[in-house]
């Protein structure tokens, strides 16, 4: 029979391992077997992972503010600008997902924390059930100026990672039903199985008072053999959630909102989402972001824009994770969404005075240099 492992588990360095070990941060996991070849080059196991604590779960409900429901990955950026990823030569592994970031984040915040995913073998949790599939390696190009462009993965096809194969059977309902809100993504609606996980966390999000966030986070490379249904799998899914996070490009993209348009009226995206959505925050990079929310009674919408934080950039990557932490953290903090939605003076303090303190939060640093080996 399947085994779930409820774990505290660490990152890297000693002072992330301090860190979560203090906030309580927890994660479902599932793993596969060692990775390929490289991967022992990538991340050696003594260097990526400490393990804290790992048990059978009992049918308690662990406690936790928001449970994170998605990918874990190693977003691998290419050491040299302006090349194609076949002349890359060097790959610097940093520790992602909008998922895991988001889990990260809210930990080192002092949230309470759950973490549903799958993962490779080389994540050393004995006792908790293996899948045949490795942990993804997102490959990241970039271009003179620093922008990314996400261009493919490591070794193994779009559709043979660990986070393709996340089983609804071992998705734990206590802990959904007792959050104050599940994040999840929309990646893994284009693998059938964690598609089906993903639907089942919303369903457990529903039969209790849980809400429900989903991030946009919209990755053309993981839907080329779905591209065609992309935009109707991905709306559909949105539309059954309480709060939306999506980029002004994405607002474009999904619900024919110009970007421009999308940040000085935020509240035509709500409007273009079904009724049951309850707000939207949509960012914009080094633009700032908006929100529009559905206010209590029938009260006026409660909208605004947050301007940029001025602080010194190393890299972008995690940042509109950082910035929907630091979201999370206040509405937990408040007492849920229906606290904002109450009292929109809460939302609109909250924002621009938390976003800061998540600011920090995902920084990875990444262990070594590894060099891609030729086919």
């Amino acid at each position: 029979m399947a085994v779930v492992g409820m774990c505290q588990c660490a990152s890297a360095s000693k002072a992330n391992l301090q860190s979560k070990r203090s906030s309580g941060f927890s994660s479902v996991v599932r793993l596969g077997p060692q990775h390929v070849a490289r991967a022992r080059v990538i991340r050696p196991l003594k260097q990526r992972c400490a393990v804290t604590r790992c048990e059978q779960m009992n049918g308690a409900a662990p406690e936790a503010s928001v449970t994170c429901l998605g990918e874990a990955l190693f977003d691998c950026l290419a050491e040299e600008r302006g090349v194609p990823k076949e002349q890359v030569k060097t790959w610097i592994p940093y520790p992602g997902g909008a998922p895991a970031n988001v889990a990260a984040a809210l930990g080192r915040l002092g949230v309470k924390v759950s973490f549903v995913s799958a993962v490779g073998r080389h994540v050393d949790l004995t006792p908790v059930q293996r899948v045949p599939e490795p942990t993804r390696d997102v490959l990241v190009t970039r271009d003179e100026a620093g922008e990314r462009e996400f261009s493919g993965f490591g070794a193994a096809k779009n559709n043979e990672y660990a986070d393709c194969f996340i089983d609804a059977d071992l998705i734990p309902e206590p802990t959904i039903k007792n959050s104050v809100a599940l994040v999840t993504g929309t990646l893994g609606l284009s693998f059938p199985k964690t598609a089906a996980a993903m639907r089942k966390a919303v369903s457990y999000a529903r039969s209790g008072p849980c809400s429900v966030l989903v991030d946009i986070n919209w990755r053309p490379v993981f839907w080329e053999s779905l591209s065609h249904k992309a935009v109707q799998m991905v709306s559909e899914y949105a539309g059954g959630a309480d709060i939306l996070k999506l980029s002004e490009e994405e607002a474009e993209w999904l619900y024919g909102v110009h970007s421009d348009q999308a940040m000085k009226q935020p509240e035509l995206v709500l409007q273009a989402v079904p009724e049951t959505v309850q707000g939207v925050l949509i960012t914009a990079g080094g633009h700032g972001a908006a929100y529009c929310f559905r206010a209590a009674n029938g009260a006026p919408l409660i909208k605004g824009f947050v301007p940029v934080l001025k602080v010194k950039v190393s890299d972008t990557t995690g940042a509109g994770d950082a910035f929907l932490s630091g979201f999370l953290y206040s509405m937990v903090k408040a007492g849920g969404l229906s606290a904002f939605q109450q009292d929109g003076d809460k939302l609109r303090s909250a924002l621009p005075v938390e976003a800061s303190h998540a600011q920090s939060q995902v920084q990875f640093r990444p262990n070594q240099h590894w060099k891609r080996p030729r086919p």
